[in-house]
């Protein structure tokens, strides 16, 4: 067997792997009860034991991975890491879920949109961005900010943030207009809302970043991911494996 066979076969095991619907599922689970559990947890200890008082309004997400402000910043770190690793998962089964490619036999019959696939090239790749950037937030945390590590002046947990809010922002805008302009079986309301949602929250943080709208940026991802985790949740006849039969 050459190399390059092997390499094909182990891409095309891991990909069945994380496609599974039912490795969807109890990865969608875990993000849903793990992380928000951790992170209301770590709100919360934050809150009760930060000696100045810890309040979404005046602190950032990022000092819940300092022991300046919590005794578990632990809790973040896990959450974080969590999060990014089991939503790549999700993000593999909605590039197939939402542009699926053509049989070779049925292309003489099917229109093939190169915008579609496109479109989900660059979701999937910011998501991915986004995955990759979550666990490294979570990695280089507040009290693992490395100096040395730095790159053009920016600490390593900067540039992960950057990468883990720009990466999920994109690919709801990228993802959003999959589901407005083809049928996908999820509501056109969300796409519209993956589209404007966590922009327009990117944009006011650029013009003028606070803590509080750090907080509301991670809020409007929240609530794009969380309802499309819900409704693969529900909907069993999301199955890909199923549509494809």
């Amino acid at each position: 067997m050459s190399i390059r066979q092997s390499i094909n076969d182990a891409r095309a095991i891991f990909y069945n792997f994380v496609t599974n619907y039912n490795i969807i599922k109890r990865s969608v689970m875990i993000v849903m009860i793990g992380y928000l559990s951790l992170l209301i947890i770590g709100v919360i200890t934050a809150a009760l034991l930060d000696p100045d008082g810890y309040t979404i309004w005046d602190n950032w997400i990022s000092d819940l991975g300092s022991l300046d402000h919590t005794p578990a910043p632990i809790l973040y770190d896990i959450a974080c890491i969590i999060a990014g690793s089991m939503t790549i998962p999700l993000t593999f089964y909605l590039e197939q879920l939402l542009a699926p490619l053509p049989n070779r036999e049925d292309l003489g019959e099917q229109h093939y949109s190169r915008l579609r696939f496109r479109l989900s090239s660059f979701a999937f790749l910011f998501s991915i961005i986004g995955n990759l950037g979550y666990i490294g937030v979570g990695i280089f945390s507040a009290d693992r900010d490395y100096e040395f590590l730095s790159i053009l002046g920016e600490r390593p947990h900067d540039i992960m943030s950057y990468l883990a809010f720009g990466g999920f922002t994109f690919g709801a805008f990228f993802m959003g207009w999959l589901i407005v302009l083809y049928s996908t079986k999820i509501p056109k309301i969300l796409g519209i809302y993956g589209i404007f949602g966590p922009l327009t929250v990117s944009i006011l943080n650029l013009i003028d970043s606070t803590p509080f709208l750090e907080w509301l940026l991670l809020f409007s991802i929240l609530v794009w991911i969380i309802p499309i985790s819900i409704i693969i949740l529900l909907k069993p006849e999301l199955n890909i494996r199923s549509i494809q039969k």
